[in-house]
């Protein structure tokens, strides 16, 4: 069982229990996977994505369970007691109504022609407390949800996104294809800009779910009159403006641009090459950055797709997004000294660590130790990646 001090102080790897697999008997329409992870009350998103996207994903969808607590062995990893045996009844119930629920939606995936072609496994996690609750492994899950890529190319693509229609066009191409394939075999991420509604609530999915099948013109006007803006451009414009969408919107050809501090765009990547997420990073906040950081790190460059867009469906706030927000206010505008078992602080705390593995040129990527077994033993996964990276300087995080 999880809590919240072992995870924010000690970084136990979290405590994972799969529950079901479901895998499309379908061939992948397109040679490229989207990657995602949800929390079960995110299923409606997964469907609608599943029907933009009509290749194949790769998805995990997550379900924390908060427990009573019984005794040390709760939450003592060491004990050898399966994880289901620790469920309460009203857990086992939950389960195995998520199973039916999910397991009838991938069904109905399945068996319409027109959808993606969607292998999804379902993982839960015992709490002992609401709180910790909160903390969703995040990364483990984007390495968990790689696991099932039956594609070379793949996007790790949060299920909130609507991927533009021209992308499916531009995914039938062989051409295309070739292009992306020689980037991401070269250590070129290929970005995929993103946007989002000006507006929030039923208006701005509405708004968000048109300009994503739309055409880039129609994306542009839009845009011109501030309906659809950059991804996050009013509250964390550093996060995309390095994809430099001025000159996107006016060209038809794609661009390399640099690598800046806290840039975290969507990419297309390459199973062979590409790194995985550091599992350390639970709940909210940097795990995105940190990530593309690393690309940096182990010598990608970027270069900006012109074909091609993101748009974000709007939805409510999440109440760990809200805490770290709430936490990075107190301390950016307050100068309140948090405790080091505020959530804030630890993702601080542990950007801080890869900065510093990154500019002494010995980052070393924490990975689940469970999924690095799996891949050590089951032989039809790819390898991880070996990737050697290099001293960067300082100035760069400045």
């Amino acid at each position: 069982m999880t809590s919240w001090n072992s995870s924010i102080e000690s970084d136990t790897p979290p405590h994972l229990h799969i529950e079901a697999v479901w895998q499309s008997k379908r061939a992948p329409r397109f040679p490229l996977t989207v990657v995602t992870q949800l929390s079960v009350d995110r299923m409606p998103a997964l469907f609608n994505q599943c029907h933009t996207f009509t290749g194949p994903i790769a998805a995990i969808v997550y379900l924390p369970l908060v427990e009573p607590v019984s005794g040390d062995t709760a939450t003592d990893p060491s004990v050898a007691t399966p994880l289901a045996t620790q469920l309460s009844l009203e857990g086992k119930a939950r389960v195995s109504l998520e199973v039916a629920r999910i397991g009838h939606m991938w069904q109905e995936i399945e068996d319409d022609d027109t959808a993606c072609q969607l292998d999804l496994m379902l993982i839960w996690e015992a709490f002992d407390s609401s709180e910790a609750a909160l903390l969703y492994p995040v990364n483990t899950l984007r390495n968990l949800a790689r696991m099932q890529v039956r594609t070379k190319l793949m996007s790790a693509i949060d299920v909130d996104m609507m991927i533009s229609k021209s992308l499916l066009v531009e995914l039938g191409k062989p051409e295309v294809v070739a292009t992306f394939t020689e980037h991401a075999l070269a250590r070129r991420a290929v970005v995929i800009p993103a946007f989002e509604p000006a507006r929030a609530g039923p208006a701005g999915r509405d708004q968000a779910d048109r300009a994503a099948a739309g055409t880039k013109a129609e994306l542009a006007e839009l845009n011109k009159h501030k309906k659809l803006v950059q991804f996050k451009l009013k509250v964390f414009p550093r996060g995309h403006t390095p994809t430099n969408y001025t000159r996107w919107f006016g060209t038809s050809e794609d661009y390399p641009v640099e690598y800046k501090r806290m840039f975290e765009p969507w990419y297309i990547g390459h199973v062979d090459v590409a790194p995985f997420h550091d599992s350390n990073f639970r709940g909210y906040g940097l795990n995105k950055i940190a990530h593309v950081a690393s690309l940096n790190y182990y010598g990608y460059t970027f270069v900006v797709y012109a074909g091609a867009w993101l748009v974000h469906r709007p939805h409510e706030d999440t109440a760990v997004r809200k805490m770290v927000a709430n936490q990075a206010s107190q301390v950016n505008k307050l100068g309140v000294r948090l405790g080091k078992d505020a959530l804030y602080y630890k993702v601080t705390q542990l950007f801080g660590k890869i900065k510093r593995g990154m500019i002494k040129g010995d980052l070393e990527l924490a990975l689940d130790p469970a999924m690095v077994r799996c891949y050590g033993k089951l032989t039809w996964l790819p390898r991880i990646p070996k990737l050697e990276g290099r001293a960067v300087d300082p100035d760069i995080f400045v």
